[in-house]
This record gives C-alpha cells, sequence and structure tokens, in this order.
C-alpha cells in the first residue's frame, strides 16, 4: 500500500511495516478514540501491518478494555499460578531440599503399604478440579 501526502510529492511504503503488538494496541486506543468500530480498526491495522496484525477478536477485546476505563497500552506480565508461585519464592535449594524430602516420604509410605498405594494430590484449580494421579 501507497500513501501519499497532500502537502507534499512524499509517498511511503507500508507494504513492509511491522508493528509490535504494544504498537497496535497504540493504533487501538486512538482510533478507539476517534470513535472507529473494532472491526474498521483491524481493517486499518491489516492494511498496515499485512501478516504480523493481531486478529479481529483480541481487537474487540483491547476496545472493551479501552471503553472499561484502561488507559495502558503496555505488555503485563502473567500471574504466575499458586504452585508456581509457591515454587519460585524459594531458592534453589530450599526447593530441591522440599523435592527430596516430599519424595522420601512418599517412597517410606509406599514401602510401608508394600506397593500398594496410590497418592492424589491436588495439581491446581481453575474453573474446575485437576488432579494429577501419582
Amino acid at each position: 500500500m501507497l500513501v501519499t501526502s497532500s502537502s507534499d510529492s512524499s509517498v511511503l511504503d507500508t507494504s513492509m511495516a511491522r508493528f509490535t503488538f504494544e504498537e497496535q494496541r497504540v493504533v487501538i486506543r486512538f482510533l478507539h478514540l476517534r470513535g472507529m468500530k473494532p472491526i474498521g480498526i483491524h481493517r486499518q491495522l491489516s492494511e498496515t501491518c499485512n501478516d504480523g496484525v493481531m486478529d479481529v477478536k483480541n481487537v474487540r477485546s483491547w476496545v472493551r478494555q479501552f471503553k472499561e476505563g484502561l488507559t495502558s497500552c503496555e505488555n503485563k506480565p502473567k500471574e504466575l499460578s499458586p504452585c508456581t508461585r509457591q515454587w519460585s519464592q524459594r531458592t534453589a535449594k530450599e526447593a530441591f531440599t522440599a523435592a527430596m524430602q516430599s519424595w522420601r516420604q512418599r517412597c517410606e509410605k509406599c514401602v510401608r503399604l508394600q506397593g500398594d498405594y496410590v497418592e492424589k494430590r491436588q495439581h491446581f484449580q481453575l474453573s474446575r478440579m485437576s488432579i494429577l494421579f501419582k
């Protein structure tokens, strides 16, 4: 796509433009504030970004978030699950020691029960209970 300016005879070739998702969110916010609908915003991004454009579902999601008052276009780090957060707060030595202690206790229980042992423990919980059998 070639864009020409009416004020001068310069020509801008946008066919090779690459935009990060954060830069695309800035454009989404700007065009949303100008009153453009999500499908129109996606069309504009598609014409400029070619292959690297976010899908229309994400454009709609960002427009909704901007309508709800979000002003930042920055990437936010994902929250860790409770299980990961628990382990990430330990040093490597503490984590290894805890894992070995837990493994030792499971082995002792298995020997005590002469192999008739199945451990059920909660792995993580999102919208439904997920059980990990070991």
